[in-house]
């Protein structure tokens, strides 16, 4: 076992004088792109861009991937774009000077902090699974109920929080304590005691003075420096792994510094300006991992410290300088040094071994292990020509430029010209096929191939096209060569000679292309890139900032992601992902950004040369910018995923603050929600693509992306339950999304309740009802009028008719047969079946008469006045059945019917004697029609008088019967329901209309199924 031996040269009992000094003595230290290390990226954060104060005493980071400070000026969040300060006008405490962190006592459970802050009034602020805070008044709850923590005397400090710390640590006075899960650590010098489930399980004694976590393996430093793991035995220290390949370290001296923070349970090892992750492998046995070389701590005044492993960012807190963050960049950006050297790069080839020669004639050669290569002007010759845009690389490593009217071969160094061939044209483009016959692309119209023959290269002109000033930008196979002009792109068959426009890519500019068996890939200036198969071009989608507008290369690695450069970045994506887009499957394309912050020179990428991008046989990808060549290997690059969480930090009704829960109970009638999103992202903001889904009441589901300050605003909601879905893309597959869902309930208001809707509808539909019934009284007022004007015209139509063309024939046919008639009873030997058929004759004419003139009195009243209807007087019943009697004698004889009338010849009734007479012969008649032997003809002269005519015809109907004894208030009442009679026969009619005009009541009745009773009731009021 070696013994480490241990040098703490920042922290002692003078340290917090030392502090203080160093706040007094440095306002600031500002970070310049020299301060950087070489090969990371570095961004401060200070009081300017974020923080509220520049000490930052402790940095941790929670499950979700928040990272947070203690500062004196607030507890404080970062999610990797803004910092958000929690102090005391947000949450109950009463200084805003914070400690550092300090473990939760115990399990935490799902609704536990994770972790508290600690300030200098011993407030205790819980971090929530929410990325939430809350003041914790119960925290000494869950300190008591850790048997065997609790103690008589508590210090409100006593919690070991991470070193280096502002006040010092004295066990040999009170106990200490230090927890991790459900184990716990009691520290009073000089014992060690560690508790599982409230069981000691060890103890461990030695002259310690500092103790700490490494992973889940305890450790303590002792007063000799030597850092020593405990448990049932104290054993020795191993250090190994990358801090051995340091010259400075040695197992002989103690010339390294320890840090360490207890809420990660993290350890640092600092050498000669280089930070080294330890790891516990194993009890008593770290391992180091280099997270950071070139760095003078002592510089920056880092006083704290945190290394988020999965992202690989390294957080340093400063005493005076705020906060640091720095990541290993996994780019790198070579250029060649001199002052006069081009670092405008273009074309390039795989130079000898892994090296890579430029169009300007420079080697870089790879560093093993590095992306950094060595530079060094190789090619005088290639730098001489300066022709930049074209390498036609062949198999053995040669490689074929143009410059003018001449074509070179050289050698794989660029130094020897193998051949040259002179053209009768300029040549403009290259390329190589699969035989190694080069092609060349001129700037008039012609097209030449350079064969070897005997050892001697030949150009011959193989077509002349109807294009000039064209370059060859690629090959769709090996006889296809895809030619470009500034407007449009040709396909040229070089075994057939056919030349065809490419109808789809017509007014493109195309940069570059790259054939695999899905087709060929276009990259273009100004429209994207492309999947072309056939004469279909599918276009891909950009990306929010249109950067991929301009894209000019595409590199396949190994994993199955292309890489695509522009003028703006470089992207990542996967090739599975566009090749189900191009089938119509229209999924979510994600890309990847990547940026100077990466490890380039220059975001501007160039395009327009061949090859666009180089790939050397160890895996380096070098590509051409304008700020010299960047190489990574992608199969090394971690990407930095956005796959953290989705958390609501504030919500906003109408701009009052709501607490922030997952169900929001709204207020009436808001007009405004705004939720502000986050999510925990330590690299560049651009990779978020968020987008919200709401559903509910009259909407459909659709996602809309979420704005680049991820606020999600949303007005014009009526009540109802809704669903807030907000999701992110947290990956390259077609279904990797994080969701997060606020339910939303909206109460009614006082006009959207169910009983004020039924108020309102009873009252439009009262309101409906006036309004049918006015415009319907109206139009019957119109048309009655009408329909008035329409009747007295028909009645005077009609009575005239009846005067002249029924009436008076009627007449003249009555007098023609009364003499007749007298005439045959004026003879003795006349037959007396001709004189009864003349009597019967006789008789029947005057009946018809009688009812025509009947009739024509009652379509006389229709058209009189009220007023005019009528004249009351006292009529003799008996007269008056007798005269309507005598009219049916003649047809009663001929059917052996007996008219019978038993009327006192004195009875009188008050009563219209003709309207009278027409209801009297109207019932006779019918009762004839239907009588077997008898009419009986009764009155009755009571408090009603009446008058009764009963027939034996078997009985009527009992529907008829009810529609004669129907009561009317008015005649109007009658006239509207005598519209569409239920019954048949004019007769009845005209007898229920009389009646009802002159006030008799009828009452028909049935007598013995046989006999049939209808009697006429007097004394009524003549209704209006």
């Amino acid at each position: 076992m070696i013994k480490t031996p241990f040098k703490w040269s920042c922290i002692n009992k003078s340290l917090l004088a030392f502090a203080l000094s160093a706040l007094r003595m440095f306002a600031s230290v500002y970070v310049s792109a020299q301060d950087a290390p070489e090969g990371y990226w570095l961004q401060r954060f200070t009081d300017e861009n974020g923080l509220p104060q520049n000490s930052v005493k402790a940095i941790v980071q929670d499950r979700n991937g928040f990272i947070w400070l203690t500062t004196e000026a607030g507890l404080v969040r970062f999610d990797g774009r803004r910092f958000v300060t929690f102090e005391k006008s947000l949450i109950p405490i009463s200084n805003n000077r914070f400690r550092g962190f300090i473990p939760f006592p115990g399990t935490a459970q799902d609704n536990s902090p994770e972790f508290y802050a600690l300030s200098e009034k011993n407030e205790y602020v819980g971090i929530q699974a929410n990325g939430q805070v809350s003041v914790d008044s119960s925290f000494y709850k869950h300190y008591k109920k850790f048997k065997p923590l609790a103690q008589n005397r508590i210090r409100y400090n006593s919690a070991l929080a991470s070193i280096p710390a502002l006040h010092a640590v004295f066990p040999d006075t009170e106990p200490y304590f230090l927890t991790s899960g459900d184990t716990a650590y009691i520290w009073q010098n000089p014992v060690i005691n560690c508790y599982k489930a409230g069981k000691r399980v060890f103890v461990s004694k030695g002259p310690f003075t500092h103790f700490l976590l490494i992973g889940p393996d305890p450790y303590a430093v002792d007063s000799e420096g030597d850092l020593k793991a405990i448990g049932p035995v104290t054993r020795d220290v191993v250090i190994e792994g990358e801090i051995e390949d340091n010259n400075l370290y040695s197992n002989n001296k103690n010339n390294y510094q320890l840090f360490w923070n207890n809420i990660s349970r993290q350890a640092f090892l600092y050498l000669g300006n280089a930070l080294y992750l330890a790891k516990s492998i194993a009890p008593g046995r770290l391992h180091t991992q280099l997270i950071l070389r070139d760095f003078d701590l002592e510089k920056f005044k880092v006083q704290s410290f945190y290394f988020d492993e999965a992202a690989g960012s390294l957080f340093l807190g400063s005493t005076t300088n705020g906060l640091y963050q720095l990541k290993k960049q996994d780019f790198h950006a070579n250029k060649l040094p001199a002052s006069d050297a081009d670092n405008v790069y273009y074309a390039q080839v795989p130079g000898a071994g892994l090296s890579v020669l430029t169009s300007q004639g420079y080697a870089f050669s790879a560093q093993p292990g590095t992306m950094k290569a060595i530079p060094e002007r190789l090619a005088p010759f290639l730098e001489k020509t300066g022709s930049r845009f074209h390498m036609a690389p062949c198999k053995d490593g040669s490689f074929w430029i143009q410059y003018a009217f001449d074509v070179f071969k050289m050698d794989p160094s660029g130094r020897k010209i193998l051949a040259n061939v002179k053209l009768p044209e300029k040549a403009k483009s290259l390329s190589i096929d699969s035989r190694g016959r080069l092609w060349v692309g001129c700037e008039t119209n012609g097209v030449y191939s350079v064969d070897e023959v005997n050892g001697q290269y030949l150009p011959k002109l193989r077509f002349r096209l109807n294009i000039h000033n064209y370059e060859i930008v690629g090959r769709e196979n090996d006889e296809t060569i895809l030619l470009a002009t500034e407007g449009n792109t040709y396909r040229l068959n070089t075994r057939t000679g056919t030349f065809k426009l490419i109808k789809a890519l017509k007014d493109m500019v195309v940069r570059s292309c790259y054939t695999t068996e899905e087709g060929t890939w276009i990259a273009t200036y100004g429209n994207g890139f492309f999947l072309l198969t056939g004469g279909k071009a599918v276009r891909f989608p950009l990306d929010d900032d249109r950067f991929l507008a301009t894209a000019h290369c595409i590199v396949e690695d190994r994993k199955g992601f292309f890489w695509i450069t522009t003028n703006r970045g470089l992207f990542q994506v996967t090739k599975q992902q566009l090749v189900d887009y191009a089938d119509g499957k229209r999924n979510l394309v994600y890309y990847l950004f990547y940026d100077k912050s990466n490890g380039f020179g220059s975001n501007e990428f160039n395009g327009g040369c061949y090859p666009c991008a180089v790939t050397l046989a160890n895996g380096i990808v070098s590509l051409p910018s304008i700020d010299g060549l960047v190489w990574f290997k992608p199969q090394d690059v971690r990407p930095a995923l956005p796959n953290r969480g989705i958390f609501i930090t504030t919500v906003l009704e109408d701009g009052k603050t709501m607490p922030v829960t997952d169900t929001l109970e709204m207020s009436h009638g808001f007009g405004q929600l705004r939720l502000e999103v986050t999510t925990p992202y330590l690299e560049n903001p651009k990779n978020i693509r968020m987008q919200y889904s709401l559903s509910g009441p009259g909407r459909t589901d659709g996602w809309v992306p979420v704005n680049p300050d991820f606020v999600v605003s949303l007005t014009g909601l009526s009540y109802g339950n809704y669903v807030l879905r907000i999701r992110k893309v947290t990956g390259f597959g077609t279904h990797d999304y994080t969701y997060k869902t606020v339910h939303l309930r909206i109460p009614r208001t006082w006009y959207e309740t169910w009983w004020f809707r039924l108020l309102a509808g009873v009252a439009l539909l009262g309101l409906f009802v006036l309004s049918v019934r006015a415009r319907s009284a109206y139009h019957i007022k119109k048309e009655r009028e009408a329909n008035l004007i329409r009747h007295y015209r028909v009645i005077s139509q009609i009575i005239a008719a009846v005067n002249h063309d029924i009436q008076t024939p009627l007449l003249y046919i009555g007098f023609s047969l009364k003499q007749f008639n007298a005439y045959f009873h004026r003879q003795p030997a006349v037959d007396p079946l001709i004189t009864r058929l003349s009597d019967e004759t006789l008789d029947t004419s005057q009946r018809l008469n009688t009812l025509t003139r009947s009739i024509l009195d009652y379509i006389k009243l229709q058209s009189k006045s009220p007023s005019e209807r009528w004249e009351i007087v006292p009529v003799n019943v008996a007269d008056l059945v007798a005269a309507t009697s005598r009219l049916f004698a003649g047809i009663a004889a001929h059917r052996e019917v007996e008219i019978k009338a038993m009327i006192d010849p004195r009875l009188t009734f008050h009563s219209d004697p003709n309207l009278l007479s027409i209801i009297i012969h109207n019932l006779i008649d019918n009762a004839l029609k239907v009588a077997q032997s008898t009419i009986m003809i009764t009155t009755c002269e009571g408090p009603v008088k009446q008058i009764t005519i009963e027939d034996d015809g078997g009985g009527m109907p009992a529907e008829l019967v009810d529609w004669l004894n129907q009561r009317y208030q008015s005649y109007e009442d009658w006239l509207r329901a005598s519209q569409n009679p239920g019954q048949k026969g004019i007769g009845l009619v005209i007898v229920k209309d009389l009646c009802v005009l002159l006030g008799i009541q009828i009452n028909a009745q049935v007598i013995d199924e046989s006999r049939t009773s209808i009697a006429l009731n007097f004394g009524r009021t003549i209704p209006n």
